[in-house]
């Protein structure tokens, strides 16, 4: 990550009550519109036009916020936006958290003075369908739907937000209806509250099933949603004829350590199969993880290699999946939820901060295209010098995740690569490597333990 990145990651991670914007944040919304690439001619012109009219909004914080927002989505681009994780960090919130599963919105957190109204059904927020919610974000974040669905909910629980939308009245309380007992319905009224997240959360904010693994007891977790707290797993589950590995960001310390052990791991077991978790990777740096997926299809041993994808596979994610792709050919499975961008999208660039309003808008100034190679001029160098030639990503084995599933404890995606390894080979015995447990003599290595 770049320095100034980091030092604005700070910037973004502390609380702040939202503020008047004046002049200079305008002054800042404008530069961001030149600087950022990813517009077409007709989508920059609108997004001008929609800066002269900001400063009528001075007064109003919120909306003048969402229409910074609203600019920054006219790119029709996920890495050119106004970080939605911010909002946490500047506006109350509901207490009451929301999770948006395949078969619609429930209750997924909530404090124990509103315990009843966890794993309710949600029928409307603030006396709207939360469909039409789901649907109105989309003017605020560009991009693809399963990308936007990661952020909604932030969206949904922001009173402030809702009202400065048209969804509303009251900034500081949320009003949900919800589906009780013998599908009765109820609405109830919920204070917010400001609880800014902490760190990289402000940035990148916390994926909603790991709010929502609360409602599950611990040894009902699936393997994915373990031990949250490390980005880094490798595992042999028993009863599996498949080494796991887990990477939930392609950035940060000790993923070098971790990667290169990882193979070593996997050349002395020798697995059959391999399942890569890129369901919560929102990316980082692609160059870190490209000769690790391109190593994959040559360890697994006869079988397949599974990849596990969702709305939240992003970015250096996506590249990692296209090298794996690229190098494995049809022996490569993407299991899952549709990933969170297209194969042509605009990345890197810089943060944009609007000074007085306190919130950064990331800008994108160079091309990403995993279809052609991208061989243009503009393109990132790292794609340009190792170049990606797929012509899909989105799962081969889709698996939805149902609200009736999650809260069961079941993996639909694993179930479904566990189906294709029993339809395809003979079931072998490993052992998992437990990351809390010492069998033997092993040593530890980002996180990983090493059996030898």
């Amino acid at each position: 990550m770049r320095p100034l990145k980091q030092f604005l990651l700070a910037f973004a991670s502390i609380g702040l009550v939202a503020a008047a914007p004046t002049e200079a944040d305008v002054a800042a919304v404008r530069f961001y519109v030149v600087s950022n690439r990813a517009y077409t001619p007709a989508a920059r012109a609108a997004a001008l036009r929609a800066v002269e009219r900001l400063p009528a909004l001075l007064d109003d914080p919120a909306r003048f916020e969402l229409e910074a927002a609203h600019i920054a989505a006219l790119a029709d681009n996920g890495h050119s936006a106004l970080l939605p994780p911010q909002w946490a960090t500047r506006h109350p919130r509901s207490p009451v958290h929301l999770g948006l599963f395949a078969d619609g919105l429930y209750v997924v957190a909530a404090p124990p003075d509103q315990a009843r109204l966890l794993r309710r059904r949600v029928v409307a927020i603030n006396g709207q369908p939360w469909q039409e919610v789901r649907r109105a974000y989309a003017r605020y974040q560009g991009g693809e739907q399963a990308f936007r669905d990661q952020f909604v909910t932030l969206f949904m629980e922001t009173p402030a937000l809702l009202v400065a939308a048209g969804f509303g009245a009251e900034p500081d309380r949320l009003r949900l209806t919800v589906e009780g007992p013998r599908k009765r319905l109820e609405t109830v009224s919920i204070a917010a509250r400001l609880t800014p997240p902490e760190g990289e959360a402000a940035f990148v904010g916390s994926p909603m099933l790991l709010d929502a693994a609360g409602l599950l007891p611990p040894a009902a977790r699936p393997l994915y949603l373990r031990e949250p707290d490390r980005p880094f797993r490798l595992a042999f589950p028993s009863g599996l004829d498949a080494a796991y590995v887990r990477l939930n960001a392609t950035r940060g310390l000790g993923i070098d350590a971790f990667l290169t052990a990882s193979l070593d791991a996997l050349r002395a077991r020798r697995p059959r199969n391999i399942v890569i978790d890129l369901r919560f990777n929102l990316g980082g740096d692609l160059n870190l993880i490209r000769e690790f997926m391109q190593a994959l299809p040559g360890l697994a041993q006869g079988g397949h290699v599974y990849a596990v994808t969702s709305g939240r596979t992003f970015s250096a994610a996506i590249a990692g999946l296209g090298y794996l792709r690229q190098a494995g050919g049809d022996r490569v499975v993407i299991v899952g939820e549709p990933i969170g961008d297209r194969l042509e999208f605009w990345a890197e660039g810089e943060f944009v901060p609007l000074p007085n309003l306190g919130v950064l808008m990331l800008y994108a100034d160079e091309r990403h295209n995993y279809v052609t190679g991208c061989p243009e001029e503009d393109c990132h160098r790292s794609i340009r010098s190792h170049p990606i030639r797929v012509t899909t990503l989105q799962p081969d084995l889709p698996a939805p995740l149902r609200f009736a599933d999650f809260i069961a404890g079941r993996d639909p995606a694993m179930d479904a690569i566990a189906r294709d390894i029993a339809r395809n080979r003979p079931r072998l015995p490993y052992a998992e490597l437990s990351l809390g447990s010492e069998i033997g003599e092993s040593r530890r290595i980002s996180g990983i333990a090493l059996r030898r």
